[in-house]
């Protein structure tokens, strides 16, 4: 055999490898797609098979030096005679090509299998070596090792963002000034030892007291307008006297508060210090001459930008790791259709030849195949949340849920459902995320129903204030509108409520309950794309309620209250 491309198999994601190779030589000698897909699929379930139930598998492709022209694959295991290998993969694989030999070696036992190449193929020297090539520069890595990978990096570049964090700290404790950080509103969320050790209180105490309360009265009346001034301007910058908590007495003090901005040039915090100017305010102000003053400035200035400019590369990181997860979830439908439509070709045509043991094998073949199907169109579908761009306008929930309904209707109707649904209001959303969010709250709760009762289904609305949600919420709004989905089926122990909202989480089996478990996520990731969150309340065996709140500013009409 002149081989042309060698890997080592040492786990299934090197099947993944090991396939695409060979489906890339067979079209390089011109095979069919038929063709290309039956030597693939056969090197796969043999290989599939040998990594099962035995280790250091080397698999070779190359081409036959015979006069007749074959492809080959040559399966070596190091360890284990073939006795011991179950024979399922190669019993499946032996009428997919032209010939399959066993042998048993020095060094083991290999597997050699055979694909009959066209008369009219040319092959030479060098058209083996443009393969080998070829094959050569094929990705080595998975898509899901290239997943870990770029997690690695992320996960490095939040040590280090760590790492600049501490430093800032160390240096804002070691500099001989006040330096804080704060909300665009004022709210503090550091302060450096210098700060807390002047006024003798903590950031928690100054929230609730007010700057103010350690301001000179005629400058916080003057000059301190942090609520009214800091929302507006990107760098604020007076003269204050602060009240010295060991002697009483108000010292002058330079406040500078620069602001921080995101991509869309928004105010998100400020960074400050306050400098004691007293002595400098007795002679005219000379701090304006101080060059180590504004050495410290730029620095500290430099340790801002430094920390700005991590934050948007980790977010553009998690960003790329968004898409390529749509990416790499898209591409895996390919090979999954082929490996359907092969499926549907062996049942068609051969099945008269195929003991029922093969098509039994086929069979939950097409179920594995679609149940991957499922669960790679659940994974575009969340992926998309994040890659495509938001774009908000009125949407009539009344509307939405009628068409939610509309594709609804035969499990409604098969499972004798009842929906009430008093009239909606009118909100500014994203009107595809919402109908996938409402198409998956009412799904599972025509799933999810009780055996011994026809399923009894309400949607109604109120508004909350924030001290009506049961969940932390990242936009803390004082009012919010609250949209639940009540209904009377199996419900859930609510220990298990924040596991139901993460990716891939199950509380039942797929033999009970159809599904891949991102619905829920889908609708969690919906409703905090819409400034909002989802909770869930349940007692088990009488129910479930799925509430989401939105701000209720979202609101565009609300509307007269009425049941249907």
């Amino acid at each position: 055999m002149k081989e042309v491309a060698k890997a080592v198999l040492d786990k299934e994601l090197d099947l993944i490898q090991a396939y695409k190779r060979t489906m890339k030589l067979a079209e390089l000698a011109g095979l069919t797609l038929v063709d290309q897909t039956s030597f693939a699929t056969a090197v796969s379930e043999v290989t599939q098979d040998a990594i099962t139930h035995s280790s250091g598998i080397t698999l070779a492709l190359g081409v036959s030096e015979e006069t007749e022209r074959h492809l080959l694959a040559r399966i070596q295991l190091k360890k284990g005679p073939l006795t011991g290998i179950s024979q399922t993969g190669i019993d499946y694989a032996r009428p997919l090509v032209t010939h399959l030999a066993l042998a048993e070696t020095e060094g083991g036992s290999e597997i050699t299998l055979h694909f009959r190449l066209p008369a009219s193929t040319p092959i030479s020297d060098v058209t083996l070596q443009e393969w080998e090539m070829q094959l050569r520069d094929e990705p080595v890595l998975s898509p899901i090792e290239q997943i870990r990978q770029h997690q690695r990096q992320l996960q490095q570049m939040a040590e280090r963002l760590q790492e600049s964090k501490n430093q800032y700290y160390t240096l804002t404790n070691s500099l001989p000034l006040m330096i804080f950080t704060a909300t665009k509103e004022g709210k503090l969320l550091y302060a450096n030892k210098w700060l807390q050790e002047y006024t003798r209180t903590t950031p928690d105490i100054l929230n609730a007291k007010g700057w103010r309360s350690i301001v000179h009265a005629d400058d916080a009346y003057k000059k301190w307008h942090w609520q009214e001034q800091l929302p507006k301007q990107t760098n604020f910058q007076n003269e204050i006297r602060i009240r010295h908590a060991a002697t009483g007495e108000y010292i002058w003090h330079l406040i500078n508060a620069t602001a921080i901005l995101n991509e869309k040039n928004e105010v998100t915090s400020w960074n400050g210090f306050l400098v004691n100017i007293h002595a400098q305010k007795m002679m005219d102000r000379t701090l304006k001459d101080n060059q180590e003053l504004t050495e410290t400035k730029q620095q500290l200035e430099q340790y801002q930008l430094e920390l700005q400019m991590n934050i948007g590369e980790l977010n553009r990181s998690n960003q790329e790791l968004a898409e390529f997860a749509y990416v790499a979830s898209h591409d895996l439908q390919e090979p999954l259709r082929k490996i359907q439509s092969f499926g549907t070709l062996l049942l068609q045509q051969a099945s008269a030849e195929l003991s029922p043991s093969a098509q039994d094998m086929i069979h939950r073949m097409h179920s594995a195949a679609e149940r991957m199907h499922v669960l790679i169109k659940d994974l575009l579908s969340y992926s998309r949340l994040n890659t495509h761009q938001q774009t908000f306008r009125p949407v009539d929930l009344n509307d939405l849920i009628s068409e939610v309904m509309v594709d609804l209707e035969l499990n409604i109707r098969e499972r004798n459902a009842q929906i009430k649904c008093p009239t909606l209001p009118t909100i500014k959303g994203n009107p595809l995320q919402l109908r996938q969010m409402f198409q998956n709250l009412l799904s599972n709760a025509l799933k999810f129903r009780s055996p011994e009762r026809p399923p009894q289904i309400r949607i109604r609305t109120e508004k909350v204030t924030i001290f009506d949600i049961p969940v932390p919420m990242r936009k803390r709004e004082p009012a919010y509108l609250a949209i639940s989905v009540e209904d009377n089926g199996i419900g859930f122990d609510e220990r298990y409520h924040d596991r139901i909202f993460q990716l891939f989480q199950r509380l039942h089996s797929r033999d009970q309950y159809a599904g891949t478990g991102i619905g829920l996520t889908i609708c969690k990731k919906v409703a905090e794309m819409h400034g909002g969150t989802i909770a869930a309340q349940s007692i088990p065996g009488e129910g479930a309620t799925f509430t989401v709140y939105l701000p209720v500013s979202v609101l565009v009409k609300t509307p007269v209250a009425s049941e249907s």
